[in-house]
């Protein structure tokens, strides 16, 4: 069930951010108005952006539930690279073209931009989390539900030399 729920959640999830993110490049492709183009595209990009990190973690906590019940961590970093290929987009492709239309505009300043910085910074912290994450939860699942056959059987010999 709970594969099911991730499968429809994360298809969602690529279809409305890669809309949002297809359509915030496409106002890039304005012939109007470039303070309008950039308006446009600075919304739907932010649309883009909330959609990815709310779906981001609904993401996660259903791959834990996945990660939890079945003891199977794709859905765990599926989520991840979900998360990470849309970051990558953002920050190599999408700002990217975003500074090079401000800058041929003249509504930008600067001679370069730190976004694939800020991108590889994020998608590096955001490994580590789910790293952090995975292990986690590993271990609390199996403090929860220990493993019967992992525990130390003692014999009645044993016991009996004990209290000897």
């Amino acid at each position: 069930m709970w594969s099911k729920l991730y499968l429809g959640l994360i298809a969602v999830s690529v279809a409305t951010v890669g809309f949002f993110t297809y359509y915030s490049w496409s106002w890039l492709q304005s012939i109007g108005l470039p303070i309008a183009a950039i308006e446009g595209y600075s919304f739907n990009s932010d649309i883009a952006w909330y959609l990815l990190w709310v779906s981001f973690v609904l993401l996660i906590l259903v791959g834990n539930a996945i990660l939890c019940t079945t003891k199977s961590s794709w859905a765990v970093w599926s989520s991840f690279f979900y998360f990470a290929a849309f970051i990558l987009m953002r920050y190599f492709w999408l700002e990217e073209e975003a500074f090079r239309f401000k800058k041929m505009a003249g509504l930008g300043n600067g001679a370069f931009s730190v976004g694939p910085l800020l991108g590889a910074i994020i998608v590096v912290v955001a490994a580590i989390a789910i790293l952090g994450n995975h292990f986690l939860i590993i271990r609390l699942n199996q403090k929860l539900y220990p493993d019967p056959n992992a525990a130390e059987t003692v014999t009645d010999n044993e016991i009996s030399e004990v209290s000897n």
